[in-house]
């Protein structure tokens, strides 16, 4: 009972750490739109303009992550993940001494590339360190400390900029990113299970090389073309396509469609954002007591793509919209830690990094296609189908996820290819 209890301590330590640096990152996504008008005004410069510096970042962060991936499979997450981090946090309290708009692009666009170091390093300590029956509730923990830096920064950098300007907002939080770098390079003796894990990789680099096998890059080229990975990055793709366009066009839609008003509208996204929080939290227990299901899938997204056709076709009360969105936020964020666990389980060991990059690579440059697309939709065409497509790329969610549980031994296909 004493070593269980030490055990499950030491894994709280692991996923306490690691979720905060996660926080962090998903702060620094939203560190500029809060100052937005503050920019505008101080810089001389329009939206257009300061919607690009975002458009930078979001696209740096996302075409980085796969060559990221390969670096921490390389060298450890540990290593990987505190130099992105300070170096982001340099980046952002730099941001406060930008003396114009160029310089400020150019920062921001440096931690967004630093910003990719996230997903594949976190994924690859997460998976080495925790055991598998806590797996679940790792990952969910690590996805809800995100969820939390998103809520945080809105309110954060307004305070900050109030109490002094946004320029010292740029710098205190970019100080604050800089100094826990340092402590996750600290955790060492913590994180141990990810250096042994390393370790292993290197005998096994160094075995490689001796009886002249293939390199090691393109083992992982080919991991990343097998059929299960392929799979899981369509379904990474689908669902952001799915529930993105709902997060960011909602308000609008609802506008266009039913003339709701804007309380009204923007009360159903914030019930959205919150139970697709705590629908992580349960998420992460419903995966450690069944695994990767395929049932998980069949219905958490059936019910949501149902809710999300329901919103786009009938003109609800107040309350009974904001209860179905709320549903479907639930739903979404029930699904990611098992979504998190089948990535786990197809992933051969020591390349956690290089999937979870090339997956997250995916999920980005569709989040940067979605303004895109439902913008046209809603200029130019039904506003209903904001919400039918929506619904429809659920439902190419929800046979991505079967493919991937159907293909033939899919783990052992993965390990071969690795």
């Amino acid at each position: 009972m004493a070593r269980f209890a030490a055990d499950v301590v030491r894994d709280v330590r692991i996923v306490g750490v690691i979720s905060f640096g996660h926080m962090l990152s998903h702060f620094y996504f939203l560190v500029l739109p809060p100052i937005l008008p503050l920019l505008k005004s101080e810089l001389d410069v329009g939206y257009v303009a300061l919607g690009a510096l975002m458009s930078g970042f979001a696209l740096a962060a996302g075409i980085m992550q796969t060559p990221v991936g390969f670096l921490v499979d390389r060298y450890g997450g540990r290593l990987v993940v505190s130099v992105g981090l300070f170096l982001e946090g340099l980046c952002i309290a730099c941001m406060g001494l930008a003396d114009g708009f160029w310089a400020l692009m150019g920062l921001y666009i440096a931690a967004g590339v630093a910003n990719t170091v996230f997903h594949p390093a976190d994924y690859a300590i997460l998976a080495a360190a925790i055991p598998r029956q806590r797996l679940g509730r790792a990952f969910s923990a690590h996805l809800f400390s995100g969820n939390i830096g998103f809520a945080l920064a809105p309110v954060v950098m307004a305070g900050l900029a109030v109490v002094w300007d946004w320029r010292a907002a740029l710098m205190i939080m970019g100080a604050i990113g800089m100094a826990f770098a340092g402590v996750i390079w600290f955790q060492g003796a913590l994180l141990d299970d990810d250096m042994r894990a390393r370790t292993a990789r290197l005998a096994e680099r160094a075995r490689r090389a001796a009886s002249g096998a293939a390199p090691s890059h393109a083992e992982g080229a080919r991991l990343l073309t097998s059929l299960p990975i392929v799979m899981c990055l369509l379904f990474f793709i689908m669902m952001t396509l799915g529930f993105s366009g709902i997060k960011g066009f909602y308000v609008a839609t609802l506008g266009v469609l039913y003339d709701t008003p804007l309380a009204t509208a923007n009360a159903a996204l914030t019930a959205f954002m919150l139970a697709s929080a705590l629908g992580v939290l349960a998420g992460g227990v419903l995966a450690d007591r069944l695994g990767a299901r395929v049932s998980t899938a069949v219905v958490t997204l059936v019910a949501a793509g149902a809710t999300v056709l329901v919103i786009g076709s009938f003109p609800l009360g107040a309350i009974m919209l904001i209860a179905v969105t709320a549903a479907s936020g639930f739903l979404q964020g029930l699904l990611m830690p098992t979504r998190d666990l089948l990535v786990r389980e197809i992933t051969p060991d020591g390349s956690m990094g290089k999937v979870m990059g090339f997956l997250s690579s995916g999920m980005m440059l569709a989040s940067g296609l979605v303004p895109i697309l439902y913008g046209w939709v809603l200029d130019y065409a039904d506003g209903r189908w904001i919400f039918w497509l929506s619904a429809i790329f659920i439902t190419g969610a929800l046979l991505t996820f079967t493919t991937v549980r159907a293909a033939p031994d899919a783990g052992g296909e993965a390990a071969k290819a690795a």
